[in-house]
Parts: structure tokens; C-alpha cells; sequence
């Protein structure tokens, strides 16, 4: 124990950033640059912009999807949810069996018959005009939110270690990521998600290593000291039905399941991979593949919110005199990688969290591209491929834009009003999933149900979502309803009261759009290699 005190102390504890860190970052840069331009290349139209030809690996698309939906959010969100508020925030990795037991037999199959660039063209076969532009608009909506929350926590990361002014980092940030994504399409996209899952995975492991190192001690350890800072860090309650109550095990695993089928079921971000495969084997694998990488993920960054809140606790005398482990909360990973880890090493942090921010903006500006360009513009395919692809292009450009205005919007919410990054998510982007997945699902199971009863239900349930969203502001209580529920209680809405308006106002089930339900389309033919006669 002694040897590894002492070894602890000879590290090189460097306060901010080294110029061997910023080299680190320029070679990244340089790395990304290469595959936006091999990438750019290839490029002849739309298909190729928006799906890589439909011929991507499935090896490849699996780690785009992990490393795009977990994102610095997840990233910096989760480990700071951890030391803030306890191992309660990770039993949504025991609700991930019951959801995959949902989106491989049900939605992945059923997509790959339909063929689409965008989802939503799905909702106008199967209601009409009306129900794809409501579709796209609320997909729009919740990535806008999205892409802007994933930069403004990798700006946070980035301004916290190299002590830059957070709202011009998002700037710059913003408009290096919008060249990037005007240039490289969707090809560029999935092979820098791939170098981006390299590093996240790089970045946790770095903490547990250095941590379980320099201090001698390892996980149970950690989680003693865990029990020492609260209770509920460590037997987090099992259920509760208050909506005051912010975390339990079974309410964050009704969260985690609700979260897991409805993005799989109505997210362009995460079906237009899947559809970028050749055949439904394809991209089966390629769910396995992201589903055990996110889990590989999630338990190593559980360990890393254990050993923050342990190595600090344990030596409180590195955090500034008004600060604890548990007060920073979000901000604690990335002083640690500026603060403790010796020359070089923070470096590589450092372009981890702007590879995040970056592919983030990029993969999601790219797939609301594809939703603007085939669903809200429409832009005539008789106009040529080479004219369709420069409007995709300027799009990428507006999109990226917007999502700078956003990021720095939610920067300010969150310093002026002090929240974290867990409680921005349902108020910046999640509370318009529930409807959107609702209206699929309705599309899908409810075959009785047309334009008039889904758009009504799915109105009621924006509505819901809206309230228990923004419940304290509105009501001017003094909490929050738990985030939890911000997913399930708008679908669960949604889909119920379409149901019972498919049996009161509409005439009789027979109708179009019923041959674009779950049961008919499974019961298209395919060729020998899975794909849609």
C-alpha cells in the first residue's frame, strides 16, 4: 500500500492542458479529416450521402449506433448521476433484456421489409401527408434537442479541462462539426463513430485503471465509499409510484425500456443505420453488436463514478475548498482528466470528448437532412442527383446552425438555473420520443385506427409530455416530476386512447392503410437474401 501511495504521488499532476495535449488533438483532427475526404470522394448522390449505398458493415454500423446514442450525454451524464445521486441510474441495464426481446423479433425485420431512406414516409403509406409531416416535425424536434445537449455537454468537458470560455467553444465546435458533416456524409459518419467508440471506450477505462492503481484499492472498495457519502448510493429504493421521487430501480427500468423501443421503433437516427446494411441478418448483428458494446460501456463508466466519488472523497484536499466529488457531479470527470492524469494522457481526452461532440452533431444533422430533404422539402427527384445532393448539403449547413443556437441556449438554462445534465434531457429533447414512438405504434398494432384517431392521441400525448416535463415551471411547485416517466406516460397515452377512439369515431377497419400494419407488412415475401421482394 505504501509503494502505491507513494507511486500515486509521483504521477504528474498537471493543472490544465500541456502543448503534448493540444498535438494529441491536432492528430485526431488530421485522422477525421482523412475520412471526411477518402469519404467525400465516394460520393454521387443522395443514397450515397444518406446511406452509404445501403452497404455498410454490419460490424461497423453496430459501434455507430453504440457510440452515437451514448454520446458525451451518456458519457459525462450517467457518471455524474452515479456520484451525484447514486447506482440507481444503472439497473436500466436490467430492463435491456425485456427490450430485446421487443425490437429484434418486432421492428428491426419489419423496417428492413419497408426500405426507406426516411421512417416517416412510413407514416403517410399508413395514415397520410398529414401523419408524415407530424412524424418528421416531432423527430426534428427531439434530435434539434438532442444534437444541441450533446454539445453542450462535450463544450462543457472541453471548456472545464482546457479553461475555455464554454459559449465560444460551442461555436467553434458547432461550425467545424457543420463542414465536417457538408463534406463527409453518411459514409464519413459511420467509420468516425467507429474511431469515436474506440475512445469512449479508452476514456472509462483510463479512470478505472489510474484510480485502482494510485489508490490500491478496487471496486468494493469504492462502493464502501459510496455508502459512506449517502445511503441511497448504495440501496437505492426499489419502486415508487410518487412521481416526486426521482430515482428507484424500478422506475429507471420502465425508462430504460421505454427508451430502448421507442427509439428503435421511430428514430431515424437509429433506423437509418440499420437500413444502410444490405439484409435483415445484417442488421440484426449489427443491434447485438451495439447492444453488447453499450453494455460493456455502461458497466465500465458505472465503475468510473465509483472510483471519482471514492479517489476525491478520500482526498478532498484536490478539489477546491468549496467544492465536493458529489457537488460536481457532471463536472468531476473532466477536472479529474485535466488535473490528474499525467502529460499527453489528457490530450487524448480531450479529442475523445470533441470526437463525441463532433460525430454527434454530424451523424444527427445528417439523418434530419434525410428527413428534410425526403419528407418537408421534397425535392423533385427529376431535378438530378447532383442537384439533390448540393440541396442535402446546405441543409446539413441550416441544421448545424440552428443547433448552435440551441446548444447555447440550454448552456445558459443549465449555469443559470443549476442542473444537471440528467434533468436537462426530458426538458431539452426526450419528451418529444413517447408521442412520436405512440404514433408508430399505432401505425403498427392498431389496425382499426386512422389519421383522425392517431393524430388526436398523439396530440393528447405531446400534451402530457409537455406538463410532466415542465412541471415546476408551469405549475410554479418547488420539484420536478421524476424524469422516469417523461417516455412511457406520453407513449402509454398515446396508444390507449387511440385505441379506444379506433372503436368510438371510426367507421369500420377497413381502410388503405391497413396493409402497412405490423402483421401485413411481416407478411411480404423475401428474397433468399432477406430483402423485400
Amino acid at each position: 500500500m505504501t509503494f502505491l501511495l507513494a507511486a500515486s504521488e509521483a504521477v504528474s499532476r498537471q493543472v490544465g492542458l500541456h502543448p503534448l495535449d493540444y498535438a494529441m488533438v491536432l492528430a485526431y483532427l488530421i485522422a477525421t479529416a482523412a475520412i471526411v475526404v477518402w469519404s467525400a470522394r465516394r460520393q454521387t448522390g443522395t443514397d450515397t450521402f444518406f446511406l452509404g449505398n445501403r452497404r455498410m458493415p454490419w460490424l461497423a454500423v453496430g459501434l455507430s449506433i453504440m457510440a452515437t446514442l451514448l454520446s458525451s450525454i451518456t458519457y459525462l451524464g450517467l457518471t455524474g448521476e452515479m456520484i451525484k445521486n447514486g447506482a440507481s441510474v444503472f439497473s436500466m441495464y436490467l430492463a435491456w433484456p425485456l427490450a430485446m426481446m421487443v425490437v429484434v423479433p418486432l421492428f428491426i425485420p419489419f423496417y428492413m421489409r419497408l426500405r426507406l431512406t426516411s421512417a416517416y414516409g412510413y407514416l403517410e403509406q399508413r395514415f397520410n401527408r398529414s401523419a408524415r409531416i407530424v412524424g418528421s416535425t416531432l423527430f426534428l424536434l427531439l434530435r434539434l434537442g438532442w444534437i444541441s445537449m450533446v454539445m453542450y455537454t462535450g463544450s462543457l468537458a472541453l471548456a472545464s479541462m482546457a479553461g475555455w470560455n464554454i459559449y465560444c467553444v460551442i461555436v467553434i465546435l458547432g461550425l467545424a462539426a457543420t463542414l465536417y458533416a457538408f463534406y463527409g456524409g453518411f459514409e464519413a459518419v459511420i467509420w468516425t463513430d467507429v474511431l469515436q467508440a474506440i475512445m469512449l471506450f479508452g476514456g472509462a477505462f483510463v479512470i478505472v485503471a489510474f484510480i485502482w492503481w494510485t489508490t490500491g484499492e478496487g471496486p468494493l472498495g469504492w462502493w464502501e465509499t459510496a455508502g459512506t457519502v449517502a445511503k441511497d448510493h448504495t440501496r437505492p429504493p426499489l419502486f415508487s409510484l410518487d412521481p416526486r421521487v426521482r430515482m428507484t430501480i424500478g422506475t429507471v427500468m420502465i425508462n430504460a425500456f421505454f427508451w430502448q423501443i421507442c427509439t428503435h421503433a421511430s428514430d431515424q437516427v437509429v433506423l437509418q443505420r440499420y437500413s444502410s446494411t444490405p439484409t435483415v441478418k445484417a442488421a440484426l448483428q449489427s443491434y447485438l453488436v451495439n447492444m453488447a458494446s453499450a453494455l460493456a460501456i455502461g458497466v465500465l463508466l458505472g465503475l468510473s463514478g465509483l472510483a471519482l466519488l471514492h479517489y476525491y472523497t478520500k482526498r478532498p484536499e484536490r478539489l477546491a475548498p468549496d467544492m465536493t466529488a458529489r457537488s460536481m457531479g457532471d463536472k468531476l470527470m473532466p477536472f479529474f482528466y485535466s488535473h490528474e492524469l499525467p502529460i499527453g494522457f489528457a490530450g487524448l481526452i480531450l479529442a475523445n470528448f470533441l470526437c463525441d461532440a463532433m460525430q454527434t452533431l454530424v451523424a444527427g444533422v445528417n439523418s434530419i437532412a434525410a428527413v428534410a430533404t425526403t419528407d418537408l422539402v421534397m425535392v423533385d427527384p427529376a431535378a438530378g442527383e447532383r442537384r439533390q445532393l448540393r440541396i442535402a448539403r446546405w441543409l446539413t449547413v441550416a441544421l448545424g446552425t440552428v443547433c448552435m443556437g440551441f446548444a447555447l441556449g440550454i448552456s445558459y438554462v443549465s449555469q443559470e438555473f443549476e442542473m444537471n445534465i440528467v434533468d436537462l434531457m426530458p426538458k431539452a429533447f426526450n419528451l418529444f420520443l413517447g408521442p412520436l414512438a405512440a404514433l408508430f405504434f399505432i401505425g403498427m398494432f392498431i389496425p382499426r385506427a386512422t389519421a383522425r384517431s392517431a393524430l388526436t392521441a398523439v396530440g393528447v400525448a405531446i400534451v402530457v409530455s409537455v406538463i410532466w416535463s415542465y412541471w415546476k415551471p408551469l405549475t410554479r411547485s418547488d420539484y420536478d416530476l421524476s424524469p422516469n416517466w417523461a417516455i412511457a406516460l406520453p407513449c402509454l397515452t398515446g396508444v390507449l386512447l387511440a385505441g379506444l377512439l379506433s372503436l368510438v369515431i371510426e367507421r369500420g377497419g377497413d381502410h388503405a392503410g391497413r396493409q402497412f400494419t405490423w402483421a401485413a407488412v411481416m407478411r411480404r415475401d423475401v428474397d433468399p437474401d432477406d430483402r423485400p421482394l
